[in-house]
């Protein structure tokens, strides 16, 4: 699509559609936009799970929440764009990780449920497939649901012989910690 002759997008401003569709790589159809019954479907599909997990309440959760997370697609700059117009649309304002991390994102969170566009940088996507093809290079000597038997092995003596250091309070455990700080008892 042509950026001076954007499709109408609902929910967009003409000058946002514009935007929108300037930012759009050429095969432009993963990132859904607008009224599509592709979009309608996953909106449809959101509710409905909220709707079985109210009503399941023995299915587990994660404890602290989900995040949805939309990739923007392109060079850097439009996928950076992206990322502007829709911080601009949620009235959020980008997170500029690019420095550190090569991530620019806008996000919204709905209580222990966020919602984030993230725009990642060529560079930083680069180097995360070169350490991926590295995935199938090692493999372990035994079966993968043996890591208790594992450790087991490795430090037979267990946690219960490591003492702290003389007048040092003993370390918590990280899982420990975390629950604390969301007012969870252990």
């Amino acid at each position: 699509m042509h950026p001076d002759q954007p499709a109408p997008v609902s929910g967009l401003t003409h000058e946002q559609a514009q935007r929108w569709a300037a930012g759009q790589p050429e095969d432009h159809a993963r990132i859904l936009a607008g009224d599509s019954s592709e979009r309608a479907a996953v909106v449809a599909g959101l509710r409905a799970l909220a709707g079985y997990l109210a009503a399941n309440p023995a299915v587990p959760i994660p404890p602290y929440g989900w995040e949805v997370s939309v990739h923007a697609e392109g060079t850097d700059s439009e996928q950076f764009s992206q990322v502007d117009l829709v911080g601009e649309i949620m009235g959020e304002r980008p997170v500029d990780r690019r420095a550190a991390t090569g991530h620019y994102h806008a996000e919204r969170s709905f209580g222990p449920v966020t919602y984030r566009f993230v725009g990642i940088s060529e560079r930083r996507m680069a180097q995360h497939q070169a350490w991926a093809s590295y995935a199938d290079s090692v493999v372990p000597d035994g079966p993968a649901a043996e890591p208790a038997r594992l450790a087991a092995a490795a430090f037979p003596a267990g946690q219960a012989t490591v003492a702290p250091a003389p007048g040092q309070p003993r370390p918590s455990h990280p899982a420990s910690r975390r629950r604390a700080a969301h007012g969870v008892a252990p």
